[in-house]
């Protein structure tokens, strides 16, 4: 945000008020030097950073506190609006007496280093004629935004899948055993090694480019550079031969990498939501489970918050989710739509498709297995159907 020309615009006002020794001197000042800019000014809102001196200075004098915390009513009637005190303490304390008495919200904010990375956390210490449902919540300073804060979605707020949009997999043998994917599912893929992840993300994009769907790809484990050439491999092999460009791609296709040990499991959270706000995808993969898995930072319970938060936030926008891991995550598991178990074999000689065996199980639906041969018939669907999207992709 640019001050300067907030100013320029004359939608913000500030004022650099003199330090001052005298109780009686602090306030008359104070008082009068805000009196006067609000007459002129008439803002919406009032700032004052910080309070801290002025409660410095008049200690624990009652009569200059009682006039200090009337000044401040005063203020907030005459500007009709919202008045904001930002006090700095130290300790647990919040150091505000009679003023924090008359607040109507009183938030604290801190921060500590945990594994040499900073975590930022606010406290909801008041909030008069609110109920608090959460009193303490994690925040991140993004640059260009400010303050960002995550809400844990309510179940009542989380709406069923659309399933008036079918996604239709471009293989009928899969289609068939799978089913189409709706707007709103979680896909939970368990995929020991993850030996045929080239496969799996060359196969979403074949559909992202029927579809003229979009993409958004973050690994916690496998670069993304890396990611781009296998796909590029394995959308070779699964349509035997037909290249895709890199260029061609980034068009349905954006790959994003976080590295475990540069975030904090919360700040993750917070940049899995950034880009979701800037690609607006229709589809989410992670490879690996969001946030980070379980780290040393976090306990295995606030761990389980965190993902099933995201996991949440992610259905109640109704952004289909697939989640490819090499460990199976009970509770990702337990909130998948549909389960697949991938176990490999071996390679067939004759077909370029990975010999695996692969165990689906959709919520409400009997199991079923994807075999040998439904892969081969799938191969062979795929050569179809790349007839009518051909052109498009060697563009």
């Amino acid at each position: 945000m640019d001050f300067k020309e907030l100013e320029d615009k004359n939608l913000l006002r500030f004022i650099k008020l003199p330090l001052m020794i005298s109780k009686e001197s602090i306030i008359d000042t104070f008082s009068r030097i805000l009196k006067d800019t609000i007459t002129s000014f008439n803002p919406n809102v009032l700032v004052i950073d910080s309070i801290t001196p002025i409660l410095k200075v008049i200690g624990n004098d009652i009569e200059a506190r009682a006039t200090l915390q009337n000044t401040l009513i005063e203020f907030s009637k005459l500007i009709n609006g919202l008045t904001v005190l930002i006090h700095e303490v130290e300790g647990g304390g919040d150091g505000l007496g009679d003023v924090g008495f008359v607040s109507d919200v009183v938030i604290f904010t801190s921060c500590k280093v945990v594994n040499n990375l900073v975590l930022r956390s606010m406290e909801i210490r008041k909030s008069r004629g609110s109920p608090t449902r959460i009193a303490k919540i994690g925040f991140a300073i993004e640059d260009g935004e400010g303050i960002r804060v995550f809400l844990p979605p309510l179940l009542k707020e989380i709406p069923a899948p659309d399933y008036t949009k079918p996604h239709k997999h471009p293989c009928k043998s899969l289609d068939r055993k799978i089913g189409s994917i709706y707007p709103g599912e979680l896909i939970f893929i368990l995929h020991p090694t993850l030996a045929y992840i080239d496969y799996i993300l060359a196969y979403i994009t074949l559909i992202a480019i029927i579809y003229r769907g979009r993409v958004l790809v973050i690994s916690y484990i496998i670069p993304p550079q890396h990611m781009i050439y296998g796909i590029r491999r394995g959308f070779e092999r699964i349509t035997a031969g037909v290249s895709i460009t890199e260029e061609l791609l980034s068009n349905y296709v954006r790959i994003e990498g976080l590295n475990p040990s540069a975030y904090l499991p919360e700040e993750s959270m917070y940049e899995v939501l950034k880009l979701l706000r800037e690609y607006n995808p229709d589809l989410i993969v992670f490879i690996g489970t969001p946030p980070l898995g379980i780290t040393s930072t976090i306990t295995e319970a606030d761990y389980k918050d965190l993902t099933m938060n995201i996991i949440l936030y992610l259905k109640k926008l109704r952004i289909a989710t697939l989640i490819i891991d090499d460990h199976d995550v009970e509770l990702v598991k337990s909130l998948s739509d549909i389960y697949i178990k991938v176990k490999s074999t071996s390679r067939s000689k004759v077909f370029r498709v990975p010999r695996v065996l692969v165990e689906v199980v959709r919520r409400g639906e009997a199991p079923y297995t994807v075999t040998l041969k439904d892969f081969i018939l799938c191969a062979k669907d795929v050569r179809k159907t790349l007839k009518s999207v051909k052109e498009s992709i060697t563009k």
